[in-house]
C-alpha cells in the first residue's frame, strides 16, 4: 500500500506540473500590449468588403467609410482582441487544435505586415471543426488549418509553405460586438418561460415551412451563411420534420403551416410508399428501413388525430401490419427489408426500434388495434430488458431518445415500472455527462458531452429532452418522489435554455447571406451552421411536449 500511495503522489505531482507548465507556454496572455486592438469588419449579403484595425471601436477609418458607402445594408462588426497565445506548428494537427473553436482566429506578421483571420470570417467560411476527424465517433475539431494558411497565403502574397515556415503566428481571443444591435439578455434555466418555449417552437417550425417547395419537399440542408441548399435527402428526417410541422400546426393553427404540413406528408404518401411484400412501407430504394415507415405513421397519426386531415388514418393500418411483420419472436425489430428478394434483413440500427415502437403505440391511440399494443409492448420490454442487458449495463446508456417517449406514450394503458426505471436511470446518467457554466470554453451549460475539447451538438440535446419531459411526464403519472422530478426538471430546463440561446433568432446576422431565409433554424452546434432539418425538428418537437406537459 505504502509503494502504491507514493507512486499515486509522485504521479499527482508530475501531472500537476506538467498542467503548469502547459498553462504557461500556451495559455492566453491578456497582458500582450496589443491585445486591445480592435479588428474592424464591413459585411454585406455574408461576405467581407472592407477591414481596418483601429486602437477603438468607434475610430473612424477611410477604408471602413468607403465599404460602407459603397454598401449601403452592410454591417460594421468590430472583434476586440481580448489576449493571445501561441499555436503549435509541429504538424498540421497540432496547428489545427491551436484554436478553441468559435473563440480564437489568428494574428499573422510576415516581413513586417501583420494580417488576421478572425473568428467571424472562419465562421462565415464553416472552417471550424475541420481540423482533427474521429471518423470511428464521427466526430471532428479544431480548425482547417490549411485553409487559414491559404488566406494568409493570398492575403502577405505569398506561398501556404513560406507563412507556415517564416510567419509569427498567434491565436488571438476577440468579443465581438455590433453597433446598433441590442445586446440580448442571457436565458438561463431560471429566466425562460412557457412564452419563449412556445416562441421558440413556432419559428423552427416557419424555418421548416420555409423550405417546403411546392411538390412537399423540404430543402434538407442549408449552409447558413451561403444560404446554399446542400445535396442529400433522407426520408425518415422527412417524416420526423413533418411530424413536428403537425405538431407546430396544432398549438398555432397558422393556415400557412397547415398547408406546409400536408404538402410534406403528401409528398410521402403520393412518392414515398411503395410494396414490401404483401404490405405498404415507407421507401423508394430496394432495400428500405424500418425508421421511414415508423416516422411516417407517426406524423399521419399527428395530422389525423389533431384533425389537420383525418382521411390520413386511412394509411395508417397497412404501414402498421409491415411494422409488425418485422418484429422478431423476442420483441425487436428487423431494421431493413428487401424488395427484390421480399424478405426482411434482421439487423438492428440505431433509432428504429424505438421509433417503431413509437409508432406502434401512437396508432393504437387512433385506431385502437390490439396487435399495436401488444407489439409496441413488446417492444419497449425488450428495449429496457434483454436488449440492454451487459455487465455494467445500469451504468452506461446509448444515444437511443425514443424508448423512454414509447414508455411514457404506453403509460395510461400498459404502464411499465421497468421502462420508467430505466429512463430515470438514464437521465441520471446524462446529468453526469450535462455541461455546467465554466466546464468547456463554449457556451455549453446544459449541452452534453465527455470533455472540453468538443464542440457540444445541439441535436442531442433536443432529442434527449423530448425523452426528458416524456419521462417527467410518466414519472408525474406514476408517483414518482418530488425530489427525483425535480432533479430531471431542471436538468430539462437547462438543456432548453442552451437551445434557446443557440437558436438563429436571429443569429449573427451579418455573417448571413440571407438572414431572413434561416430565422428560426437550429444550427448542429455553435460552429457547425449546416442547417438539417432534423434539427430544427427536435428542438421543436421538445418544446411543444414540454408546453403539453405544463397543461396537465
Amino acid at each position: 500500500m505504502t509503494n502504491l500511495t507514493r507512486a499515486l503522489g509522485l504521479w499527482a505531482l508530475a501531472t500537476a506540473l506538467a498542467c503548469v507548465a502547459v498553462r504557461s507556454a500556451f495559455s492566453l496572455d491578456a497582458g500582450d500590449p496589443r491585445a486591445a486592438e480592435v479588428i474592424a469588419s464591413v459585411w454585406s449579403a455574408g461576405e467581407m468588403v472592407g477591414r481596418a484595425v483601429l486602437a477603438r471601436p468607434g475610430d473612424r477609418n477611410d477604408a471602413l467609410d468607403a465599404a460602407l458607402a459603397s454598401h449601403p445594408n452592410a454591417t460594421l462588426a468590430y472583434e476586440t482582441v481580448m489576449g493571445s497565445g501561441p499555436v503549435l506548428r509541429w504538424t498540421s494537427a497540432t496547428l489545427a487544435m491551436s484554436f478553441v473553436p468559435g473563440r480564437d482566429g489568428v494574428r499573422a506578421t510576415l516581413d513586417g505586415r501583420t494580417t488576421y483571420v478572425t473568428p467571424d470570417e472562419i465562421l462565415s467560411h464553416q472552417a471550424y471543426d475541420k481540423g482533427v476527424s474521429i471518423p470511428s465517433v464521427g466526430l471532428s475539431t479544431g480548425v482547417d488549418a490549411e485553409w487559414i494558411l491559404a488566406v494568409l497565403a493570398e492575403r502577405f502574397g505569398t506561398a501556404a509553405g513560406d507563412v507556415l515556415e517564416r510567419a509569427s503566428l498567434r491565436r488571438i481571443r476577440v468579443e465581438r460586438t455590433v453597433p446598433g444591435e441590442p445586446v440580448a439578455p442571457r436565458v438561463s434555466a431560471d429566466t425562460w418561460t412557457d412564452t419563449d418555449a412556445r416562441d421558440a417552437a413556432l419559428a423552427a417550425a416557419r424555418f421548416l415551412t420555409r423550405g417546403v417547395d411546392g411538390q412537399g419537399r423540404f430543402r434538407y440542408m442549408i449552409d447558413a451563411p451561403s444560404n446554399r441548399t446542400l445535396p442529400g435527402y433522407d426520408w425518415p428526417r422527412h417524416a420526423g420534420a413533418t411530424y413536428f410541422l403537425a405538431q407546430a400546426t396544432a398549438l398555432s393553427h397558422d393556415p400557412e403551416m397547415t398547408w406546409a404540413t400536408l404538402r410534406a406528408a403528401s409528398w410521402l404518401r403520393d412518392h414515398a410508399m411503395g410494396q414490401c411484400g404483401p404490405h405498404r412501407c415507407i421507401g423508394d430504394d430496394a432495400k428500405v428501413d424500418v425508421g421511414s415507415t415508423a416516422l411516417a405513421v407517426i406524423a399521419f397519426v399527428e395530422i389525423a388525430r389533431t384533425g389537420i386531415d383525418p382521411a390520413y388514418a386511412l394509411l395508417v393500418p397497412d404501414l402498421t401490419a409491415f411494422l409488425r411483420s418485422q418484429q422478431r419472436p423476442d420483441g425487436d425489430f428487423m431494421h431493413l427489408y428487401d424488395r427484390n428478394t421480399q424478405r426482411p434483413i434482421d439487423v438492428q440500427l440505431l433509432y428504429y426500434s424505438g421509433e417503431a415502437a413509437l409508432a406502434l403505440s401512437r396508432a393504437h391511440t387512433l385506431l385502437a388495434d390490439p396487435r399495436d399494443l401488444e407489439a409496441s409492448k413488446r417492444a419497449l420490454a425488450r428495449l429496457v430488458g434483454p436488449g440492454w442487458n451487459f455487465f455494467g449495463s445500469r451504468y452506461y446508456f446509448g444515444e437511443e431518445h425514443w424508448t423512454c417517449q414509447v414508455m411514457a406514450d404506453l403509460w395510461n394503458r400498459a404502464p411499465d415500472r421497468n421502462a420508467l426505471d430505466f429512463c430515470l436511470r438514464w437521465h441520471a446518467y446524462g446529468r453526469k455527462l450535462q455541461f455546467g457554466p465554466g466546464d468547456t470554453p463554449y457556451d455549453a451549460d446544459g449541452a452534453y458531452g465527455f470533455g472540453p475539447v468538443i464542440t457540444p451538438r445541439l441535436t442531442p440535446v433536443g432529442s434527449r429532452t423530448e425523452a426528458g419531459v416524456a419521462t417527467l411526464d410518466a414519472a408525474s403519472r406514476a408517483g414518482v418522489s418530488r425530489s427525483d422530478q425535480a432533479d430531471l426538471e431542471g436538468q430539462l430546463r437547462r438543456s432548453i435554455a442552451v437551445l434557446l440561446r443557440h437558436q438563429f433568432r436571429p443569429g449573427p446576422r451579418h455573417l448571413f447571406a440571407d438572414p431572413a431565409a434561416v430565422e428560426g433554424a437550429m444550427p448542429g452546434s455553435e460552429v457547425d451552421w449546416q442547417l438539417r432539418i432534423d434539427y430544427a425538428q427536435h428542438t421543436g418537437s421538445a418544446l411543444v411536449r414540454w408546453l403539453e406537459l405544463d397543461r396537465h
